[in-house]
């Protein structure tokens, strides 16, 4: 979620992904028979419109309200509906079929047989005759889901909630539902819209308060919305808001998810104790995720428009070579900052935490350097906000020179650069050579994952000389005779700025991940006639659904 703020990504997914891709697996090796069944029956429609209102309660539930309007009605006996978790108050539901301006009941509403979490809402011989005589009807269910608001982890005293609209199974539904119009309606007595966050890359279409309760509401419209990308989170909707708002609210940990993964294995073994045997093939892909998810923290950098084949990207700079090669974020700003040291644009006060620097001009030769400049405060600390902000712009700008160009062909080719670097270095006959090669490519040997231990292992020697340090001006001269080499000054030079930037610099990283880079919503869509089955990446509680009729 942003609008200022991100709602946490979820704890639980390593162990969750277990469940699903069994769901998965097992709902697939069903359902060939399911869908001949389904063939059987001949159930088909088209849905011109779905409309979904969840209403936050302050019990940390959700009241779900439908109304489905359907078309081109072949044979149909009954409607799923799926539903976020196992936790739906089955007691709370109820649902109306209106057909040409009639109103008719269900003969029953029950557990689905189709879809993995959801219910059936089962109609009389009456109500299917008319139905088949219209062509149309639109079906209005109410159910009241517990268990569905979370703490958000990312920002101290907010609340959410994630929620995925039911879809219909592409072998039941005939083309794209028309309209889809969801709202989430806020908890009784929070009216402050400043204070609502919405899901990340998914803001709502408009926020009021409705004249006739009085209570906040965020709504998103949709057109031509196809089920496909519906059931894939396309379309997923949520908000958060202060936690004092509401009573109650659910904490993800640890024992929570071992609890519904151990509950899920014993309902599994009962029912599906052929797939047993895969469970050691899923204990790897935990382990896998789990390693993915570290890794993920550290993925900042992912663009969308580069071309396998087409070659590298030849003309960046060592700085936005450093983004391509995902180098920590506080290493690419002290990058930059040894840049603007060389240049005569900055001079560095003090290198304690925080790092102060003069600011010798307002202008550089690039505009990442320029944006930080301006992160440069009055008195000479750096703002980390506009630090963050002007990482992400640089993140972005190459992002964009890569369109076009293979990622993977540029990566090789700036770390080809970056071990040229290194053995021009290496291959400097006296300290004089030494120092002016290592003032002149120490921007590219920067690349380097090991540059610390490389420059540690290959160039502590006690070189006698006397000589500004090169490149950072950050020292004034090497010690004669001292036991710090040239190389050890810029290992020195280079930890110190690292660290004492900024405060926490280390984090600076993940924060900027979780905003160019965010995790995705990772759902499965099990085969046979059910659309439903998901995980969400999401500290709060998603909505996973599915039609099977």
């Amino acid at each position: 979620m942003k609008a200022r703020r991100t709602i946490a990504a979820t704890r639980i997914l390593a162990v969750s992904i277990v469940v699903f891709s069994i769901l998965a697996t097992s709902l697939a090796f069903l359902g060939a028979q399911f869908s001949s069944n389904a063939a059987a029956q001949g159930y088909t429609f088209s849905v011109a419109a779905e409309y979904v209102n969840v209403t936050m309660m302050k019990d940390g539930s959700v009241d779900i309200d439908y109304i489905f309007k359907f078309t081109n009605v072949g044979s149909l006996d009954g409607v799923d509906v799926g539903l976020p978790n196992e936790y739906y108050d089955a007691s709370t539901a109820y649902a109306r079929i209106i057909v040409d301006g009639a109103t008719y009941y269900p003969e029953l509403i029950h557990e689905s047989p189709y879809v993995e979490t959801g219910m059936a809402v089962e109609f009389t011989e009456e109500t299917i005759d008319n139905i088949w005589a219209s062509g149309s009807f639109t079906l209005v269910f109410h159910v009241n889901n517990p268990h569905m608001i979370y703490e958000n982890e990312l920002v101290e005293g907010t609340v959410g909630m994630r929620f995925m609209p039911t879809w219909f199974s592409s072998d039941f539904q005939i083309g794209d539902t028309g309209l889809l119009e969801s709202r989430i309606i806020f908890p009784e007595g929070f009216t402050n819209a400043s204070q609502a966050v919405y899901l990340q890359d998914r803001p709502w279409n408009s926020l009021s308060i409705d004249s006739t309760t009085g209570r906040l509401v965020a709504t998103w419209t949709d057109y031509s919305v196809s089920p496909s990308e519906q059931s894939e989170g396309t379309y997923d909707i949520g908000a958060g808001l202060p936690s004092e708002y509401v009573d109650v609210y659910y904490k993800h940990d640890i024992w929570e998810a071992l609890g519904n993964f151990a509950s899920s294995l014993v309902e599994l073994f009962v029912l599906l104790l052929p797939l047993i045997i895969f469970a050691a093939i899923f204990a790897f892909i935990i382990i896998s995720v789990i390693r993915q998810t570290r890794k993920r923290n550290m993925d900042y950098f992912d663009p969308k428009f580069t071309t396998v084949g087409a070659g590298p990207r030849r003309d960046l700079t060592a700085v936005e070579a450093a983004i391509v090669l995902e180098r920590p974020i506080e290493n690419v700003a002290t990058m930059v900052l040894f840049g603007l040291i060389k240049k005569g644009k900055v001079r560095v006060l003090s290198e304690e935490l925080p790092m102060k620097l003069a600011k010798l001009a307002d202008k550089a030769d690039y505009e990442y350097e320029n944006d930080y400049l301006y992160a440069i405060e009055a008195d000479g600390t750096v703002s980390r906000p506009l630090l963050k902000k002007a990482m992400i712009r640089l993140i972005e700008s190459v992002g964009a020179k890569l369109k076009g160009f293979d990622l993977e062909a540029t990566k090789s080719y700036y770390e080809r650069i970056n071990e040229t670097a290194w053995q021009q270095v290496k291959d400097a006959g006296t300290p004089e050579e030494f120092a002016k090669a290592l003032e002149d490519r120490n921007e590219w040997m920067m690349l380097d994952d090991n540059y610390e231990r490389r420059m540690n292992e290959i160039y502590l020697i006690p070189w006698i000389f006397h000589r500004r340090a090169p490149g950072t001006g950050i020292g004034t001269q090497a010690p004669v005779g001292g036991r710090e080499s040239i190389a050890g000054k810029y290992v020195s030079q280079i930890k110190s700025a690292s660290n004492n930037l900024v405060s926490d610099a280390r984090s600076l990283t993940k924060e900027i991940t979780s905003k160019v880079n965010p995790p995705p919503a990772y759902s499965t869509s099990p085969g046979g006639g059910s659309g439903g089955g998901c995980a969400c990446a999401c500290a709060c509680a998603c909505a996973c659904a599915g039609g099977g009729r």
